[in-house]
Order: structure tokens, then C-alpha cells, then sequence
């Protein structure tokens, strides 16, 4: 039985993605006649195997974290500020704990009042700049820690000047 060109073009195709090792003998034998084609019997195609997967993972699950409580090695302490001497350190962290004490009992006084929407965000402001700064202050970052304390304490002098003298 002789097939058209056509038809022998298609069992080309068919060959080369039935099997990789056809595919590299076919391009080959791809300009020959019909009758050579035919000769040999194209292979039934088979379906591919899939490997099982495992567990679906959904988006949210991420890469999956190991815990080691209390680890061997402990961090050490650093300092972040370079150039200063170890007097200048004290007096930065004394500074910077006395503006944030200051900054704490003003919007003590001033949590007694009433309040506008926008001086209740201008206080989280300050109760946020004050958490960094606690924290800046323990990971060793004093001149940021500093700076922060100040925007808190000048955002408080502000916010007591505003509240004495509202504007009219």
C-alpha cells in the first residue's frame, strides 16, 4: 500500500514525537518516496508517563523555615557608629534615652486631651518613631536612634505648642 507525500509527512510527525530517537533518524528519510516510508511501520503512539506529584503546594506556602531554638552561637553586640569614642557613645545613648523619656511624658499630657483625627496620627507617628528608636538603640545603631528620638521629641513640642495656642 502506497500513501500520498502528504500522508507520509504526517507519519514523520508522528514518529518524531512519539520517540526522541525517531525524530533524529526521520529528518533524514523526510525527502524520500512514499514507498520507502511505508516500509516501516509507524509505532503506535503511547502515552507519556507522568511522575506523581507530590503534596500540591498552594502560593502562600513558600519556601518552608527551620527553627533551631536556642542555637549554638550566640550574636555579638555591634555598634553600627564608627569614628566616635566610647565617651561619645555613652553621652549619645544618655541623649538619646532622656529625649525619649521626655517624649513619653508630654504625650502622656497630652493623651488627656481631646484630640483632632490628624493629632491622633501625629501621636502614632511619635509612638512609632520612639519603637524604632528603642529598638535602633539595642541592635547598636545610636546616631539613628538619635534621630529618631529627636523627630519624636520636636513632633511632641510641636504637637503641646499647637494644643496651648490653638490656631484662630
Amino acid at each position: 500500500m502506497t500513501m500520498p507525500l502528504a500522508g507520509a509527512t504526517t507519519v514523520a510527525l508522528l514518529l518524531a514525537l512519539a520517540s526522541p530517537v525517531a525524530a533524529s533518524a526521520e529528518p533524514q528519510n523526510a525527502g524520500a518516496s512514499a514507498t520507502q516510508t511505508s516500509a516501516t511501520p509507524a509505532p503506535a503512539a503511547q502515552p507519556k508517563q507522568h511522575r506523581a506529584k507530590s503534596a500540591a503546594r498552594t502560593p502562600d506556602s513558600g519556601p518552608q523555615k527551620i527553627v533551631v531554638r536556642q542555637g549554638s552561637v550566640d550574636e555579638p553586640t555591634t555598634q553600627i557608629v564608627t569614628g566616635m569614642s566610647p565617651e561619645e557613645t555613652s553621652r549619645h545613648i544618655q541623649e538619646t534615652g532622656q529625649l525619649l523619656n521626655s517624649t513619653a511624658e508630654a504625650l502622656k499630657q497630652i493623651a488627656a486631651r481631646s484630640l483632632t483625627a490628624d493629632q491622633q496620627q501625629t501621636v502614632s507617628q511619635i509612638r512609632n518613631y520612639m519603637d524604632v528608636a528603642r529598638a535602633s538603640l539595642k541592635e547598636g545603631d545610636i546616631s539613628r536612634a538619635g534621630t529618631l528620638a529627636l523627630k519624636a521629641k520636636l513632633l511632641t513640642d510641636d504637637l503641646t505648642k499647637y494644643q496651648l495656642s490653638p490656631p484662630q
